[in-house]
C-alpha cells in the first residue's frame, strides 16, 4: 500500500485502516501525538500543514487495491484533513470522492470545524461514511490553551449538528480528557446529536495526569453515558487502569 495503512498501538483503537493527507498540522494543539513522533519537530509539524506528495494519486491506487474492503478508514490520524489550508487544496474532498467511488467505508475525525461542511453534499449521499469531531472541553478559554488555532468548540458543535440533520453519522473523541468535568457537561450536553463517543485520558502529560482521579472518572463517564443509552467505546488508556 502506497498511503493507506494499519495502524498499530493506540491509534488502532480509532478505526483498522488509516490515511493521513498531511504531514502537518496548523492548529497548534499542544497535546498533539503528530509533533512528538521522532522524525519532525515540533516547529515544522506546527508551521505548516504540509500535504504528501501525490496524496489523492496515491490514495487511488491504494484503493482500487482495497476496493469494497468493509474495514474503516480514518482520515486521518496525523494532520488534520480541514486545516484552513484545505480549503484552496479540496485534498481531502478529493480523498473522499476516491474512496466512494471505491465502495469503501470511511470516518473523518477533524477540529476543523464548520470548514467540514464543504463536502457534507458527499458524505450524506453515501451510506459508508462517518463524521466525527474531537471535542474536550466546554471552556472556549481552555481549548485557546491547548487548541490554540483550532475551531472554536462552538464551530466544531455547529458542524456536528449540521451533519446530524444530514443523516451523517456522527461520533466525537472525547480524547484527551484532560478536564473532567467539562468532558462529563459535554456529553450531558451533547448526546442528542451523538451517534457514537471514544472516550480516553491524556497521555504524555504526567503533571496533569496524576493530579485526577481516573478510575474514578471511568466509572462516571460509564454510568453517564449508559443513563444515556449512549453507544461508546472507552479507550485502553483508561480500561487498563
Amino acid at each position: 500500500m502506497n498511503i493507506i495503512y494499519e495502524p498499530t498501538g493506540k491509534a488502532k483503537e480509532y478505526a483498522p485502516l488509516a490515511v493521513n493527507i498531511y504531514k502537518g498540522c496548523t492548529h497548534g494543539c499542544q497535546y498533539c501525538f503528530g509533533a512528538k513522533t521522532p522524525w519532525v519537530s515540533p516547529d515544522k509539524y506546527y508551521g505548516a500543514a504540509n500535504p504528501k506528495a501525490d496524496a489523492v494519486k496515491k490514495i487511488k491506487q491504494d484503493a482500487s487495491k482495497l476496493n469494497g474492503d468493509g474495514r474503516e478508514i480514518l482520515l486521518s490520524f496525523l494532520g488534520d484533513v480541514y486545516q484552513p489550508v484545505e480549503m484552496d487544496l479540496g485534498l481531502t474532498r478529493q480523498a473522499i470522492e476516491v474512496l466512494m467511488e471505491n465502495n469503501l467505508t470511511f470516518t473523518i475525525l477533524t477540529k476543523g470545524g464548520t470548514r467540514a461542511t464543504r463536502d457534507f453534499d458527499l458524505l450524506a449521499s453515501y451510506d459508508k461514511a462517518r463524521f466525527g469531531t474531537t471535542l474536550i472541553f466546554t471552556s472556549q478559554a481552555d481549548a485557546d490553551k491547548w487548541e490554540p488555532y483550532a475551531a472554536s468548540i462552538q464551530d466544531r458543535i455547529d458542524a456536528i449538528e449540521q451533519a446530524y440533520t444530514a443523516g451523517i453519522p456522527t461520533w466525537v473523541s472525547l480524547e484527551p480528557v484532560i478536564d473532567p468535568e467539562q468532558a462529563l457537561e459535554l456529553i450531558r450536553d451533547l448526546h442528542k446529536i451523538i451517534d457514537h463517543w471514544k472516550v480516553g485520558k491524556i497521555n504524555y502529560f504526567p503533571e496533569i495526569e496524576k493530579q485526577v482521579g481516573w478510575i474514578r472518572f471511568r466509572e462516571d463517564a460509564e454510568t453517564l453515558l449508559d443513563s444515556l443509552g449512549a453507544d461508546y467505546y472507552i479507550k485502553k488508556s483508561l480500561t487498563d487502569l
